[in-house]
């Protein structure tokens, strides 16, 4: 079980404590166990902050935030060392709410649990560096204590590489890296460097959603919220990736040597920008591949979501899948690909 999970399980298993307290708890003992509230609440924000904000994170987020308002007398008397007094209709009532809630956010974080895939059992090296800058001075790698505007991730094989060029992987931002996991590790499984990153210093909002830690759910948002919308932006969204493109060529260009080659691997809205970057340099591209234009890819723009968020596939009505079926079978045709 992943960490995120275990994480939504104890904010979920924090607010159930608490707002169970109604059923146990005396008129003449010392409502202590009210301090659980803001414990949950500080866990369910650095839930977020670990591993970006999902539906579930959110829900329990949004119910922490409701326990500790609706605690605010309670941890008012716990602070002035007060006994607790007679609970009153509308807290029992908020409280039975927030733990039925709660117990349905665990059950969907245990239910929904993305697929455990870890580097080591298939023999690959997963490398995550932060990194600071901007598409028009270039990125490095960032200090201890200085925040991110990327994260480059590296998957390699861990005997002999089968080509020297890269694989770079441009991602639909309904997606981001996590997304494409499952495909990027079976591919360095089968001796290729996959190189992607995720990029924060894009304005695809201009405001706060444009953070890492919130905007991936901004972009399933606008989506659903109006998808005609959101296909009229692809200009627009071809501008950044085209950025974004030729940024993670740069960041090769600094691991592997100036003399790369690259195949370019895209997704969704990023196809026109990766059309665009292979007319531009056709002399470092080997080859190119849009993962939608194969048809047993069955969530085009939004990544492997049967492993990697398994909430998200079953309402577009796929059920989880431990087998990573489809990203083994897109893996054998980029390798079809790469080897023309």
């Amino acid at each position: 079980m992943s960490n995120s999970v275990l994480g939504n399980l104890l904010v979920a298993f924090l607010l159930v404590a608490a707002s169970s307290r109604i059923f146990f708890l005396k008129h003449e003992r010392v409502d202590a166990v009210a301090v659980l509230v803001p414990l949950a609440f500080v866990a369910s924000v650095l839930q977020i902050v670990a591993w970006n904000a999902d539906a579930v994170s959110v829900l329990l987020f949004v119910l922490s935030c409701l326990a500790f308002f609706v605690n605010i007398r309670a941890l008012s008397r716990v602070a002035a060392k007060s006994y607790a007094d007679v609970y009153s209709p509308v807290f029992i009532v908020l409280s039975m709410l927030i733990a039925i809630a709660s117990l349905a956010a665990a059950f969907l974080a245990v239910r929904y649990a993305p697929v455990n895939m870890m580097p080591k059992t298939y023999d690959v090296v997963e490398t995550k560096t932060r990194l600071v800058g901007n598409f028009t001075d270039g990125f490095k790698e960032a200090g201890y204590f200085a925040l991110s505007d990327a994260t480059l991730y590296l998957y390699e094989p861990l005997g002999e590489k089968k080509s020297d060029a890269v694989v770079i992987v441009g991602s639909d931002k309904r997606g981001d890296a996590a997304s494409y996991r499952p495909y990027m590790m079976l591919l360095a499984q089968k001796g290729y460097a996959v190189l992607t990153c995720d990029f924060y210093v894009d304005a695809w909002f201009s405001s706060l959603f444009d953070t890492r830690y919130v905007r991936r759910l901004a972009m399933l948002v606008s989506f659903f919220y109006d998808a005609e919308r959101f296909s009229r932006q692809k200009d627009f969204y071809t501008f950044n990736m085209r950025r974004e493109y030729a940024a993670m060529m740069a960041l090769a260009c600094q691991r592997f040597g100036d003399d790369v080659r690259f195949c370019i691997i895209c997704d969704g809205m990023a196809d026109n920008a990766a059309v665009d970057i292979v007319r531009q340099d056709a002399s470092n591209v080997m080859s190119a591949l849009a993962l939608d234009s194969i048809s047993e890819y069955r969530t085009p723009g939004f990544g492997f979501i049967e492993q990697t968020d398994p909430l998200l596939a079953a309402y577009f009505g796929h059920a989880r899948d431990k087998t990573a079926f489809i990203p083994r079978y897109l893996v054998l045709q980029t390798i079809k690909r790469l080897e023309q």
